[in-house]
C-alpha cells in the first residue's frame, strides 16, 4: 500500500526540571528468599549441610547460604558481590563449593575449611549467565557459558580454559548442561536454544552428535546425568527424559545406546541411583525410574515443588527416616522449600526454610478500577497490591514473572512467563494459590508453550475479549496475537501475523487492534528482519498487515497507547510518533532521544501516559522519567536516577520503578 505521511521536524528541547513536582520513594513492593542451586555435603565437624544460592536481585547481591539439613535453619551466609543469582552449583574433589551466576556471569569458589569467598571472574568477557557446573579432579570444574554457548575449565592456578569451537556448537547460545564420565574422558555437552547432546572426548577433541533428530523441535538438553551405567538426558520444554546406557570396550571407546523416552519428568535432572533406581517428579509428584526394567513408578507422593535437586542422605533421626532418605530442594510460594522422602517406610516431611527476603525487581505496574495497584515480579515472580490511600503494600504469592496486567469485566488478568500463561483473579475474593483448594484465585486460564509462545508482554481489552501479543519460546522466530473470550472459554492464536516480528505493544481501538513490533525474537537466534512496523490487525478477519515507520532502521516499537483524540502515540527506539488511525498517517515525530539507539536485543522498553495536565508522560531505558508537552514541543526530563513502567491513581500522581527494586511516585505541581 502507498503509505502517506505527516511528519514534521521537531526542534529537540530538553530541560531538567527540579521543581515540577515531589518524587517520593515508596520502597521496595516485593521480597523473595528464593534459590536456584544446591550442593549435599558434610561440614567439617559432621553435620548434613545444604549449600544454597540464594537469589538476589539488581543492587541486591545473591547470596551463598549454608543450612542445618537435620535443624533445617539457616546457620551461615555470604553474599557473592555483584551476582543476582547462580543457576549452578557443584562441590569438588577437594570440599570446595563452586557456584556460576548471572547477570555478570562471574563463577565464585567458597573453601569451607576457612569460609572464603573468591569472585573467580568470567570464563569470557561476553558471558553473562553460567550454567552447568559439574565437578573434574580434585579440585577443578567444567561449565557452560550464555551467551557464547562455551565450554570451559576453571582450574585454581590455571585460571579458565576453553574447549573446542566458540560456540562450542556453531550458531548456538547456551551450553546449557554438563555430564562428565571420567573412565571415559569424555563429557555430554547439552546445547540449546536448538537442542543437541554433543559427546566431547578430551584426548582427541572429537566432537559427536548424539541426539536423534526426532528431538530436534524442542529449545534444550536441559539437565544431564550419569547414574548406574545410564545416561539420562531431559529436553526443555517437552519434560521428556531420554535413557541412554552407556558401555566403553577394552580400547577405551565408548558407546551411548539409545533405550527409551520417559515423559513427564520435570526436576531438574534425575537423583542418585539408591537400590537400583533413580527418582524424579512431574508437577511435583514423586516418580522412581529402575534402571533394570526400565518402569517408571508412581510413588503417589506429592512434594508440592519442581526440585532443582535431589540427593539422598542419612539424616540424624533414624527413627523416623531410617537409612538414607531422598531430599529435594526449590522454591514455593516465595520461599525456598525442602522436603525429605523415606524409601523405607514412606514417611514424608515438607518444610519452608526461614530465610529472610530480598527485594525483588519490578517487572511490571498497573492500575485497576478499584484504584489499587498491580506490581508484578521478576524471575521467581510475586504480587503487590498498592493502595494509594493507605500507602501501603500487601504481598501475595503464586504468580511467576507476570509481563503486564488488564482488566475485564471486574477480573484482572495476569500474563506471565514462561510458556506465555495467563491467570485469572477475582479482586473480590481472598487470594488463594493453595494447591488443595478446588478454586483457586488467581486461576491459570491457560498457557501457550504449544503454540511456541513465551513472554506475553502485550495485552488489550475490546469488544468483551482479551488480546495478548506475545515474543515466541527460544530460538524460534514470529510472534502471535491471541484472542480470549473469558464467556466462552473461546482461544484463537494467529501465529506470526507479521513474519518474523515479536509483538511487545498492543492497543485496541477503531475496532482493530495496533501493534508494536521488534525485530527480536526469542533468545538463542538472530533477527531476520531489519526494521519494526506498526501491525494494523483485523480481529474479525484474522488479517494482519504492517506499516512501516517514517524514520528507517528502527527496530522495535516498545510503547503504544491511545491519546483522547483517538491518535496513537508510540515510542520507536528514541522517537516519539503519533499516528492516526482513519486516515493511516503519522501526524507527529519527535526524536527526543537521540542517544537511544537499539543496536541490541532488547524487547520491551519505553511506557507511556498522558496526565490530567495534558502532557505525554514516560519512561525509557530504565533512566528517564519525562514529560513532553506536543503544543510546544517541549521536553522535560524530570528524573534520569532510574524510571521503568508507568502508572496512574485517582489523584493523578504517577507511578514507576527505579528501573530495579523500588516503586516511585510523581505527584505534578
Amino acid at each position: 500500500m502507498t503509505i502517506k505521511y505527516a511528519a514534521t521536524a521537531v526542534e529537540r528541547q530538553i530541560k531538567i526540571t527540579e521543581e515540577a513536582g515531589r518524587i517520593e520513594n515508596l520502597g521496595a513492593p516485593i521480597h523473595n528468599s528464593t534459590s536456584h542451586a544446591a550442593v549435599f555435603t558434610k561440614s567439617e565437624d559432621g553435620r548434613d549441610i545444604m549449600y544454597l544460592s540464594l537469589d538476589g536481585s539488581a543492587g541486591e547481591d545473591a547470596r551463598l547460604g549454608t543450612i542445618d539439613l537435620n535443624e533445617e535453619r539457616l546457620v551461615h551466609i555470604l553474599p557473592m558481590p555483584g551476582a543476582m543469582g547462580g543457576f549452578s552449583m557443584t562441590k569438588a574433589g577437594d570440599e570446595s563449593i563452586y557456584v556460576a551466576t548471572h547477570n555478570q556471569g562471574n563463577v565464585y569458589r567458597y573453601t569451607p575449611w576457612n569460609r572464603k569467598l573468591e569472585v573467580l571472574g568470567r570464563p569470557t568477557p561476553e558471558t553473562t549467565f553460567g550454567y552447568a557446573l559439574t565437578s573434574v579432579g580434585e579440585d577443578a570444574v567444567f561449565g557452560g557459558t550464555y551467551p557464547g554457548a562455551v565450554f570451559y575449565q576453571y582450574r585454581p592456578g590455571e585460571g579458565f580454559k576453553l574447549f573446542g569451537s566458540q560456540p562450542f556448537e556453531p550458531g548456538e547460545h547456551y551450553v546449557r548442561s554438563l555430564a562428565h564420565w571420567p573412565e571415559a574422558g569424555v563429557t555430554y555437552v547439552g546445547i540449546g536454544s536448538h537442542p543437541r547432546l554433543k559427546r566431547f572426548n578430551h584426548r582427541t577433541g572429537e566432537v559427536k552428535e548424539l541426539l536423534p533428530e526426532a528431538y530436534y523441535n524442542d529449545e534444550f538438553v536441559y539437565d544431564l546425568n550419569i547414574e548406574g551405567g545410564k545416561l539420562f538426558v531431559r529436553l526443555n520444554p517437552s519434560n521428556r527424559l531420554l535413557v541412554y546406557d552407556l558401555s566403553m570396550d577394552d580400547s577405551g571407546k565408548c558407546t551411548e545406546k539409545f533405550e527409551r523416552e520417559v515423559p513427564g519428568v520435570n526436576s531438574l535432572g534425575v537423583s542418585p541411583l539408591y537400590a537400583g533406581a533413580v527418582y524424579y517428579t512431574y508437577i511435583g509428584k514423586l516418580y522412581r525410574y529402575e534402571l533394570d526394567s526400565g518402569r517408571s513408578v508412581s510413588l503417589d507422593v506429592d512434594t508440592t515443588i519442581l526440585p532443582f535437586k535431589l540427593d539422598f542422605v542419612e539424616l540424624a533421626d533414624q527413627q523416623q527416616f531410617p537409612g538414607k532418605t531422598l531430599v529435594g530442594v526449590g522454591s514455593r510460594l516465595g520461599r525456598t522449600r525442602l522436603f525429605k522422602y523415606n524409601p523405607q517406610n514412606g514417611n514424608l516431611r515438607i518444610s519452608d526454610l526461614e530465610i529472610e527476603g530480598v527485594p525483588t525487581n519490578v517487572q511490571s505496574i498497573a492500575t485497576a478500577s478499584d484504584g489499587r495497584l498491580y506490581i508484578g515480579a521478576f524471575l521467581v515472580g510475586g504480587t503487590s497490591i498498592f493502595d494509594p490511600e493507605s500507602d501501603t503494600f500487601t504481598e501475595y504469592k503464586g504468580v511467576g514473572q507476570t509481563e503486564n496486567t488488564a482488566e475485564l469485566d471486574g477480573r484482572l488478568y495476569f500474563s506471565a512467563y514462561p510458556h506465555a500463561k495467563l491467570f485469572e483473579y477475582d479482586p473480590a475474593k481472598e487470594w488463594t494459590l493453595s494447591r488443595r483448594t478446588d478454586e483457586p484465585n488467581p486461576r491459570l486460564l491457560f498457557d501457550l508453550s504449544a503454540e511456541e509462545q513465551d513472554r506475553p508482554y502485550g495485552l488489550a481489552v475490546g469488544r468483551g475479549k482479551l488480546y495478548i501479543g506475545t515474543i515466541c519460546g527460544y530460538g524460534k522466530r514470529g510472534g502471535a496475537i491471541i484472542s480470549y473470550d473469558p464467556r466462552t472459554g473461546e482461544r484463537c492464536v494467529y501465529r506470526n501475523p507479521l513474519p518474523d516480528l515479536s509483538i511487545v505493544a498492543l492497543v485496541y481501538a477503531n475496532d482493530k487492534l495496533y501493534a508494536g513490533t521488534n525485530i527480536w525474537c526469542g533468545l538463542g537466534i538472530m533477527p531476520s528482519r531489519k526494521e519494526a512496523e506498526l501491525l494494523v490487525f483485523d480481529p474479525e478477519r484474522g488479517e494482519a498487515r504492517g506499516i512501516s515507520l517514517p524514520v528507517p532502521e528502527l527496530r522495535a516499537i516498545t510503547a503504544l497507547i491511545e491519546g483522547q483524540d483517538g491518535q496513537l502515540w508510540g515510542m520507536a527506539e528514541g522517537w516519539l510518533f503519533v499516528f492516526d488511525p482513519r486516515t493511516e498517517t503519522y501526524t507527529h515525530m519527535a526524536h527526543l532521544f537521540p542517544e537511544i539507539d537499539y543496536r541490541e536485543s532488547i524487547w520491551r522498553d519505553a511506557s507511556l501516559k498522558f496526565g490530567r495536565d495534558g502532557r505525554l508522560y514516560g519512561t525509557i531505558q530504565g533512566r528517564y522519567f519525562f514529560a513532553y508537552d506536543p503544543d510546544h514541543r517541549k521536553l522535560d526530563i524530570i528524573a534520569e536516577d532510574g524510571a521503568r513502567f508507568l502508572a496512574d491513581d485517582r489523584q493523578g500522581r504517577l507511578y514507576f520503578s527505579d528501573g530495579k527494586t523500588r516503586i516511585r511516585r510523581y505527584s505534578p505541581q
